[in-house]
């Protein structure tokens, strides 16, 4: 070949231009260049190849009887650069070129098959690039014209078969068909059949042959057709020498069946193998081929294929690197950059699954959509593509827990098995990953159809999935699970001795080492351990510990499931203390759940849960002090369970498991008096969501003097983090909502991680160590300042009242006759009594009525209760505080109640209608409440104004709002204030002049606001409670962004301004905790619904005793604080409606200072 080149380029070189043969000549050195170029795939050749092959074309003028020839042989070399560079310019003109050939020459000519055959060729690679299936139709075509052309036994026709039966591999590969790769495999069988030992070409045909029988084999999972693969490419190889352009791609494709070969009978060394072999050929490969990627990306499959099996760190992290080199060297467009990022996406949804780190399965989700968004329907990888989407959306659903993206998972599993024919090799896998969307969500709902769903659905995989096959230990776990927690639901026995048969399979099928051995065994023993609940049985909680201590041994302690297998061990080692009472048991019980707690790369959930059960069962088996130590755990992991990263929404479906713990801590506290703690806690725990907003706003101006670069980022990211999810995706198109709605959430919790980040980098700087840290109680205390502050805490361990002093001291008082059940039952003879009343969400004269003669048993009974079991004892206890605090008029408290005592009137707690005794708190004391104690920190340190300094008032009525019912007394309420207000400090904004933008407009100008409106409370979103006006809603979150620094009193004379949700009992879910965080130190609101005709009563009353009547500014009743003028006005209400009429007078209330 050196000598070939040699000559003919001296012949082209001696003849001068214009010369008859000098393209002939120019051709004859193009080709020997193109020979060489496939033998040592040098770069140079080809490009030497194009020129001389371009310069006789454009020397042969047309009609010329060499032009076809010449033009076929540019388009060889174009084709060839284009498979060696990827350069789509070059297949464009390959294709031009040749169809310019194939037009030029008639029809029954020798060279027209050789002609279409090499345009079938250029088609495939455009094909190859594009992806369009039209390509391959066309291939198709022109391949099958040129073997029909060419008789048996022409040289060229054992070529040709060869590239038909190629394409019709890849259509198979792109639509599925099974006709296509029988005809594949028939049709390179023959190219083989008729190829001598020791052609050159042999070794190619070989790998054609060998990948149709490996690509029939994952089709239709038959044995003998992944041998026949194996043997084939096997011979391939061996007939390739060193330093051949195709030796790399030949290795690949060997390491490719012996891969398939250990996914379907599980020999480790086929695997072993099949890296060495992929890496060869990767080593092989210079950078900028245009196999490089895909030689890449196969090396990545294998190394994730055995992390996947025996679990190192080193495989996935290489896995992840080999396919990012892939993807990066693959441009934008290529047909098979689809396929690359499925790959990386895999590998970072496996990192995830063993390391918890929430950016890889976000990268994960953002792959696999890529993937499927740049396959074309129709396409036999689309379903792959679907399948593995559904899957990360599922794992990221059982670490976040969004219900939608478990919805879309299920979505596009169904999807994937839509597409997929029955017989498929790969159908059971999709079935398995659709069973096991079904399953978590029927973990999540609870709807009985979806476990049934996985049920029947896992049996037909487990049916599916031969003897030996490296997924049936996986799939028949996962039909154990999904028995369980059909038990768990029905309780039938023979769900949980399936389970644990199938458990008991699955654990056996696996081998030691095996990196999943330790989750089969963790299902086993769950598996035991329900049975045992069920017969009792000791020998099976025997087994539940023996598997659970395996799986706990086979799990590295930086493993994302440590956590729930130390639990599941430590549950074990519990339920058998409780059986036999051996003291080692609980010990060993509290260590599991200790270590679990402590292991900081499982969910913070797991670790939450198993720090919870810690300090239950130490404070009752073990110490108060490795209690309280387990309970500190818990609380440190709150901030990552109610995660700023997540919806507002979200975060308060997760708060309910979390209410009592904290709870619980500080009743622990209390017990060992660690009462500092217990305050600390307690206000660590309550109003987390709405801390979490304000926290986004607060004033950075220290930090911004000392480090102002810091400051500004900070300031930014918690902007952008507080308008998280704001978007309105209504009226969008469907997919793009979808789209817009995943990107909203990820760019969400990016911001929630950088937002983490920078608060770390703060508190690392001089000075600011506390910064935006929970409050120690030396920042607490002055809370008190104004008069006594009594937190009460209802906790299953015990109840008790702390009363935060103006000296800064700690009064405890035990509630001993109280519990947190009579709390529970309190709270629901409050709401029997009230619903008894005919209390309505709508105020109305008929609703009152009925109350007025409804039966006050129940409610005298709750206020009964509160009196002598909570209030009472703690009014004794701190008599003379409250006479310290007196000052010549009755001293006031402020109630900060956890649990069900939240929802309770403790300012109306009392002995009523007794001919004996008639005995009420408002006899001694005046009552408001607070939300958290930080609520008030702010304010109880403002100077108070100067009461001779006349209030501006912003009235906002709306007694007709559009779409709601009409409020008649509204006007009378509003001529009622009017009574006390200057006309010249007074802004009444009503009907369509009371808008949206209006109020917003008004508000920073006055001091006092009163709403005569009616207000929504959102539970889904505390941040949308408004108080609905003439055009809308006036939004907490609007409201939020107002400055009010002058504001001084809110009065919400509107529906359920203080009534919260009964399952956030310590989140103040309410408008009157939104307008305290507004900036309203003082918020008059109500419990309930209240009469239309008691609200200008109150009204009334209480703005005499706030601002005077307007022509008397002496009047002795003039210029009392809020709380006091609301208690003189609720008094004389109460003796118009009479004091029993507890629905009329007792949901009137105080909030802040």
């Amino acid at each position: 070949m050196e000598n070939a080149i040699l000559v003919s380029q001296q012949a082209v070189d001696l003849s001068p231009d214009g010369h008859a043969h000098k393209a002939a000549l120019l051709n004859n050195l193009g080709s020997a260049f193109f020979r060489r170029f496939n033998h040592l795939g040098e770069l140079r050749d080809v490009e030497n190849a194009i020129l001389v092959n371009q310069q006789a074309v454009d020397l042969a003028p047309d009609g010329h009887a060499d032009k076809a020839a010449l033009l076929h042989n540019l388009g060889n070399a174009l084709l060839g650069r284009f498979r060696h560079l990827g350069e789509l310019e070059d297949i464009k003109n390959a294709i031009l070129v040749k169809k310019q050939a194939v037009d030029l020459i008639p029809d029954g000519h020798v060279e027209k098959a050789g002609l279409l055959n090499n345009l079938g060729a250029a088609l495939l690679g455009q094909f190859e690039r594009l992806g369009k299936l039209e390509d391959i139709e066309n291939a198709i075509l022109v391949i099958q014209q040129a073997v029909n052309l060419t008789p048996d036994g022409h040289a060229h026709k054992v070529g040709w078969l060869g590239d038909l039966g190629y394409a019709f591999f890849r259509r198979f590969e792109c639509l599925g068909k099974l006709e296509d790769i029988e005809n594949a495999i028939l049709i390179h069988q023959q190219a083989v059949d008729m190829t001598p030992d020791g052609h050159t070409d042999k070794a190619g045909r070989l790998i054609n042959l060998g990948n149709a029988f490996f690509c029939r084999f994952k089709r239709l999972g038959e044995r003998r057709d992944m041998e026949n693969a194996i043997l084939v490419n096997q011979q391939a190889v061996d007939l390739t020498p060193d330093g051949h352009a195709d030796k790399a791609i030949r290795l690949s494709d060997l390491g490719n069946v012996f891969q398939s070969r250990f996914e379907r009978l599980g020999e480790l060394g086929d695997m072993e193998n099949a890296i060495l072999v992929k890496q060869q050929a990767v080593d092989l490969t210079p950078d900028g081929h245009a196999h490089k990627a895909t030689l890449l990306s196969n090396l990545g499959s294998a190394f994730f294929l055995r992390f996947e099996h025996l679990g190192e760190l080193r495989d996935i992290e290489n896995a992840i690197l080999v396919h990012q080199r892939a993807i990066d060297l693959t441009p934008d467009g290529h047909a098979s950059k689809a396929a690359l990022l499925d790959h990386l996406g895999d590998a970072f949804n496996r990192r995830f699954d063993r390391f918890g780190k929430l950016e890889d399965i976000e990268n994960a989700i953002l792959l696999h959509q890529q993937a499927v968004d740049l396959t074309h329907d129709g396409h036999a990888g689309k379903a792959a593509q679907l399948d593995h989407l559904g899957t990360a959306l599922q794992t990221r659903f059982e670490r976040l827990g969004e219900l939608r993206d478990m919805e879309n998972a299920i979505l596009v599993h169904q999807q994937a098995v839509d597409l997929t024919p029955d017989g498929h090799a790969g159908k059971a896998e999709l079935l398995n990953n659709l069973s096991n969307a079904f399953f978590h969500r029927f973990n999540h709902l609870g709807k009985l159809r979806d476990i049934d769903n996985a049920i029947l659905i896992k049996q037909q995989v487990v049916d599916l999935t031969p003897d030996g096959h490296t997924d049936k230990a996986g799939r028949l776990n996962n039909l154990g699970n999904a028995f369980i927690s059909r038990f768990e639901r029905l309780g039938e026995l023979r769900d949980i001795e399936n389970a644990i048969l199938v458990n008991q399979q699955a654990v056996d099928l696996t081998p030691d080492g095996h990196a999943l051995k330790a989750a089969w065994l963790n299902s086993l023993g769950n598996a035991f351990s329900y049975r045992f609940e069920q017969l009792g049985e000791l020998r099976d909680m025997e087994n539940a510990i023996l598997v659970h201590q395996q799986a706990v041994d086979l799990t590295p302690d930086d493993h994302a499931l440590k956590a729930a297998h130390l639990s599941n061990l430590g549950s074990a080692f519990f339920h058998r203390f409780k059986q036999t009472g051996k003291l080692d048991d609980i010990e060993n019980a509290i260590v599991a759940f200790k270590k679990a707690a402590g292991n900081t790369s499982s969910p913070p959930l797991a670790r939450y849960t198993a720090a919870s059960v810690c300090a239950l069962l130490s404070s009752i088996h073990h110490s108060p002090s490795s209690a309280l130590d387990a309970y500190t755990v818990a609380l440190e992991i709150i901030p990552q369970l109610v995660w700023l990263g997540q919806t507002v929404h979200r975060r308060y479906k997760e708060l309910p498991r979390i209410g009592m713990i904290i709870n619980n801590a500080i009743a622990m506290a209390i017990s060992v008096g660690d009462l500092l703690r217990a305050v600390e806690w307690l206000e660590e725990g309550r109003s987390i969501v709405w801390k979490q907003i304000l926290q986004l706003r607060t004033p950075l101006d220290e930090l911004r003097q000392q480090h102002p670069d810091i400051a500004d980022d900070l300031s930014r990211v918690s902007l952008a983090l507080d308008n998280a999810g704001t978007f309105n995706f209504q009226n969008i198109d469907l997919k793009i909502k979808h789209k817009n709605l995943e990107e909203e959430a990820q760019n969400h919790r990016k911001l929630a991680t950088k937002y983490e980040e920078l608060l770390q980098q703060v508190r690392e700087l001089d000075g600011f160590s506390s910064f935006l840290r929970p409050k120690k109680f030396s920042e607490l205390s002055p809370v008190a300042r104004n008069g006594p502050v009594v937190v009460v805490n209802a906790a299953a361990l015990r109840c008790d009242a702390l009363v935060l002093c103006t000296s800064g001291e700690i009064v405890p008082v035990p509630l001993s006759t109280f519990s947190y059940e009579q709390a529970e039952t309190l709270h629901l003879k409050l709401l029997s009594s009230l619903q008894a009343h005919g209390v309505r969400v709508n105020r109305n004269d008929l609703a009152m009525r009925s109350a007025e003669e409804a039966n006050q048993d129940i409610f005298i009974s709750v206020l009964a209760d509160l009196w002598s079991h909570v209030v009472q004892p703690i009014l004794s206890e701190i008599e003379q505080v409250l006479h310290e605090n007196a000052h010549d008029s009755l001293p006031h408290i402020t109630w900060c109640a956890t649990g069900a005592l939240a929802f309770l009137p403790l300012h109306a707690a009392g002995i009523y209608g007794s001919d004996n005794l008639n005995i009420n708190i408002s006899d001694f004391a005046v009552s408001s409440y607070t939300t958290t104690l930080t609520a008030m920190l702010g304010f109880s340190s403002k100077p108070r104004r100067d009461s001779t300094i006349v209030r501006s008032v912003l009235i906002v009525s709306q007694p007709a709002t559009p779409g709601q019912p009409h409020l008649p007394d509204v006007v009378k309420e509003v001529e009622a204030i009017q009574r006390y207000t200057s006309p010249d400090h007074t802004c009444h904004l009503t009907h369509e002049l009371a808008t949206v933008g209006a109020v917003l407009g008004e508000m920073s100008k006055h001091e006092i606001i009163h709403l005569a409106c009616h207000g929504i409370q959102n539970m889904q979103n505390p941040l949308s409670s408004a108080f609905l006006l003439y055009d809308g809603g006036l939004e907490l979150s609007t409201l939020m962004r107002l400055s009010l620094e002058n504001a001084e009193l809110a009065v919400l004379s509107a529906c359920e301004t203080a009534t919260g949700d009964e399952n956030l009992p310590e989140e103040a879910v309410h408008l009157a905790a939104g307008m305290l965080a507004v900036g309203y130190p003082s918020v008059i609101a109500t419990m309930w619904p209240i009469g239309d005709a008691d609200a200008p009563l109150i009204a009334d009353k209480v703005y005499a005793n706030i601002l005077g009547h307007r022509d008397n500014s002496e009047s002795p009743k003039a210029n009392l604080a809020p709380a006091y003028a609301l208690h003189a006005a609720v008094k004389h209400l109460r003796e118009e409606v009479g004091e029993t009429n507890f629905v009329r007078w007792v949901p009137f209330i105080h909030f802040g200072v």
